[in-house]
């Protein structure tokens, strides 16, 4: 940082400050105030959010959400409001703890998901898929002779 008087100015007027680094991820400045009233707020639309879900919203996010992540319409239609319940509740139990790891994971999980889904020698609705309860080590299909 070559004017540290000049970041502390911008971040004190409110601001965030971008460090970018040569070989390294950009670092965002910010207010701590300012960031959990960002998370307040993020809490607030969240729990918005879930008051407002019924059978037919549960649909029609399922429905717009495969643009913003297509995997979604390879998932049976059964699956969508138990993927928007899950995400829903993995997002307000990440904004509560400012960490948002746990909704990455579910969003890899779910759509592991319908890669499975995806596969043309499973039936289209899934039903011949075999979900552990136990975590194990399975075989790879693709190396059965």
């Amino acid at each position: 940082m070559r004017h540290p008087n000049e970041v502390l100015a911008e971040l004190e007027g409110g601001g965030e400050v971008v460090l970018t680094r040569r070989s390294a991820p950009s670092l965002r400045l910010t207010q701590e105030a300012e960031s959990r009233d960002e998370l307040t707020t993020l809490g607030f639309v969240g729990h918005l959010f879930a008051a407002s879900l019924d059978e037919v919203a549960l649909e029609r996010i399922a429905t717009r959400l495969t643009v913003l992540l297509p995997w979604i319409a390879l998932l049976p239609k059964h699956t969508h409001a138990e993927f928007i319940a899950e995400f829903q509740a993995t997002a307000r139990a990440c904004i509560a703890v400012a960490r948002f790891d746990r909704l990455r994971i579910l969003l890899e999980a779910w759509k592991a998901t319908a890669e499975a889904y995806a596969d043309p020698r499973l039936s289209p609705d899934g039903e011949d898929l075999e979900y552990l309860e136990v975590l194990e080590p399975v075989a790879d299909p693709s190396l059965d002779a």
